[in-house]
Order: structure tokens, then C-alpha cells, then sequence
């Protein structure tokens, strides 16, 4: 095989990693996306739809709705936006944005494309330390 064929094979073979990379990202978006958006609605079939049968056995109805209160205590919901991923963990960070407020969503995907792990965490914000000056 000439150099030039190798080249492009290489580079074939690097284009469809890429892809396939791309693709399962865009796929585990729009898992958080559904998930939030259930969790959102108190819909229990609809948030544990795509989990494995080890966290589907940890959401209970109570809980689904103390965090959809708490989700709607933030107002409406508005969208989900990528703040990290990890794509070799199968791990991301979303930005979940509400018309009062947001969370942080953390997703992990197990090879076979069910969510392993989900979680919501209140955003912190930040406190200025006030200074004063000692005349």
C-alpha cells in the first residue's frame, strides 16, 4: 500500500471515530434533555425509561416528586446546555436553565447507551467576601 493510500485510510478512520464520537454525545444530550424534561413533568416512566435496571430500582415516586417540585420552584423549564463531557467515561455536565434559576445536571452512559447515573445539584453562586477599610 502506497503512502498516500495509508494516509487516507487514516485519515477515513479518524473521520469515522470522530463521527461515531459526535454522534454519541449528540445521543446522550438528548438522553439528559429527556430525562430533565420528565423530571420536570413527574413523569416516572418517562425519566427511568432509558436507565439500567440498577438505577431504575433506586427512583421512587416520592422522590421523583419532591425534585420536580424543586425543579419547578426555579420556574419554567427553558433548556439544557453542554457545560463538560468526559466522552471515554460516558460522563457530561449540562447547564439546565429555568426561568428563575438552574441546575447542574451530571449524566453517565454505559457503554451500551443506559444512563448509569443521574444527578441534579443546585447551582452555587459565587459570594463576594465584603471588605472594609480601617481608617
Amino acid at each position: 500500500m502506497c503512502a498516500a493510500t495509508r494516509f487516507r485510510v487514516l485519515g477515513c478512520a479518524l473521520l469515522a471515530t470522530v463521527l461515531t464520537a459526535c454522534s454519541a454525545h449528540a445521543r446522550d444530550q438528548d438522553l439528559a434533555e429527556s430525562i430533565t424534561r420528565a423530571i420536570y413533568d413527574d413523569d416516572l416512566a418517562g425519566t427511568t425509561a432509558n436507565f439500567d435496571d440498577s438505577l431504575k430500582k433506586q427512583v421512587t415516586r416520592g422522590e421523583l416528586g419532591v425534585l420536580s417540585d424543586r425543579m419547578h420552584a426555579l420556574g419554567q423549564y427553558e433548556s439544557l446546555a453542554p457545560r463538560s463531557a468526559d466522552l471515554a467515561a460516558g460522563r457530561y455536565e449540562y447547564d439546565a436553565t429555568f426561568s428563575n434559576g438552574s441546575l447542574l445536571v451530571q449524566l453517565r452512559v454505559d457503554p451500551d447507551g443506559k444512563v448509569a447515573a443521574y444527578r441534579v445539584q443546585p447551582e452555587t453562586v459565587p459570594t463576594t467576601a465584603s471588605t472594609s477599610a480601617n481608617g
